[in-house]
């Protein structure tokens, strides 16, 4: 089950929030890790993005917070994906879903849904909560966006990972973009939604 973090925010008081989700691990990517512990509150509050918990049901609805795992996270807002100048104009007709030009001009700039952590706690057995499945989730809270207010694609940074780029492949991305992120080269990647 996903659990909002805007809902837990409104209904526990800091401390009992804070070491609930301090109990998440990413021994993978520590920056993912150090965002829901120390970055995600601020953002909720803030609007800049929403977070969601991947909690079991059975589990949240019977026991105290203080026991229940976080399997994993998602972390959604909205971003602007910039168009490479190299880029053809059938491809941003694709994207634009109409005709790639605005006044005559190449259409640059598309808005995005972000999904800007995507992740599974480490010490949860990947068979118990797969990356397919955390995508689903993420795409899930997206389509709801997208029947209230429209957009066409969802958009992830990933680093230059062979592994990392191959599994947002594997689940429908395709690559768009390479571009620098303090100091490291991070990948975009997009997927239509509708």
């Amino acid at each position: 089950m996903l659990v909002s973090l805007k809902t837990l925010i409104a209904r526990m008081e800091d401390s009992k929030l804070c070491s609930f989700l301090s109990s998440f691990s990413c021994k993978q990517d520590l920056d993912i890790e150090h965002f829901l512990h120390n970055r995600a509150v601020e953002f909720e509050n803030l609007a800049k993005s929403r977070t969601y918990l991947i909690c079991d049901e059975k589990e949240f609805q019977e026991k105290d917070i203080s026991e229940v795992t976080v399997y994993g996270y998602i972390s959604l807002g909205l971003k602007i994906l910039t168009i490479p100048e190299g880029l053809s104009n059938n491809y941003r007709k694709k994207i634009d879903g109409f005709s790639g030009k605005i006044h005559g001009k190449p259409i640059s700039d598309f808005p995005c849904y972000l999904i800007g952590q995507l992740s599974r706690n480490s010490n949860v057995n990947p068979s118990d909560l797969k990356g397919s499945q955390i995508i689903d989730l993420a795409q899930s809270v997206i389509s709801m966006a997208v029947n209230a207010v429209g957009g066409r694609y969802m958009l992830i940074e990933c680093r230059n990972n062979k592994k990392l780029i191959k599994f947002y492949s594997d689940n429908g991305f395709e690559e768009i973009a390479s571009v620098p992120d303090n100091g490291h080269d991070m990948v975009q990647m997009i997927k239509r939604i509708c």
